[in-house]
């Protein structure tokens, strides 16, 4: 089992000497399901996650760090700590209940966790089979698209000019799917540049074709992100609520079925959210095909 460990050659970077060690262990194997174990469990004891949210962590996590080593596990834990870390943050600062417009609560569920992680670990199953830089964008590129949605719609929300619709420019209500601002716009670049340089630093040497592929790991992330706002404003479900006078991502209220106000009523955010991080994916892959 240990020979379709971690199959990232070695570049000198710190990762890269303790996958040396690590993977050189008899028991590595076990020791990495302990330590990917005693991660989901915290994060369902510090109630980020549920527990099948946990359970999913677990297979999105463990199956990269295998293939792709230490490195993997780094660029993952980058954008689910900072994740953690934003909302938390956000939600203490902001004025108002976000929860009234968001579908889901604070605690990620496994379909959440699959919508940002699943073509993560679709990639690096793809590396194991063809080892290839391609297939290492397109990992960075998943881990960076969730990354920068994340940064952007936790950071936007705090942003003192009221975002408007990227389709249409007209204000929106804060928190609403494809609302933008300049804050949050800003907050999504930083975060897919973010993951850019950790990929780059785990997994590439220092080179010209490094900053290539790190730029277009950046450039593919950014543009998941844009493509979740313009789902969100034209696709996804939107309904309002009469008794609260607002629009809101939430079917019901209160046991009240509420009227589709825009949108398709089987697309969710979380079908948003996965659609994006599945073309930013492809669009890394395919990018570092034609220009790496």
């Amino acid at each position: 089992m240990s020979a379709y460990a971690n199959l990232v050659p070695a570049t000198g970077s710190l990762t890269s000497y303790f996958n040396g060690f690590f993977f050189s262990l008899p028991f590595a194997f076990w020791v990495l399901v302990l330590i990917m174990l005693i991660v989901a469990v915290s994060s369902y004891i510090a109630r980020q996650l549920t527990f099948a949210g946990a359970v999913a962590a677990f297979l999105v996590g463990f199956g990269p760090t295998w293939i792709l080593g230490f490195g993997a596990l780094a660029t993952l834990l980058l954008f689910f700590v900072a994740a953690g870390v934003l909302g938390k943050l956000s939600k203490r600062i902001i004025s108002f209940d976000v929860m009234k417009i968001h579908e889901k609560g604070g605690r990620r569920d496994a379909v959440q966790v699959y919508a940002n992680g699943l073509m993560a670990l679709v990639s690096a199953l793809l590396y194991a089979y063809n080892p290839s830089l391609p297939f290492l964008v397109m990992f960075g590129s998943a881990v960076g698209e969730a990354a920068s949605d994340t940064f952007a719609s936790e950071v936007g929300i705090l942003s003192k000019t009221k975002p408007v619709s990227i389709i249409t420019g007209r204000p929106m209500t804060p928190g609403l799917s494809g609302a933008i601002s300049p804050l949050g716009l800003a907050s999504g670049l930083l975060g897919a540049v973010l993951i850019a340089l950790c990929v780059w630093g785990c997994f590439l040497p220092m080179s010209s074709m490094s900053v290539l592929a790190a730029s277009v790991i950046a450039l593919s992330s950014f543009a998941g992100c844009l493509l979740d706002s313009v789902l969100g404003a034209t696709v996804q479900a939107h309904y309002y609520d009469e008794a609260n006078d607002c629009i809101t991502e939430r079917p019901i209220v209160d046991g009240r079925a509420l009227p589709l106000e825009r949108g398709l009523r089987w697309v969710d955010n979380d079908m948003v959210n996965l659609v994006s991080n599945v073309a930013s994916a492809i669009l890394g892959m395919s990018l570092s095909l034609i220009f790496t």
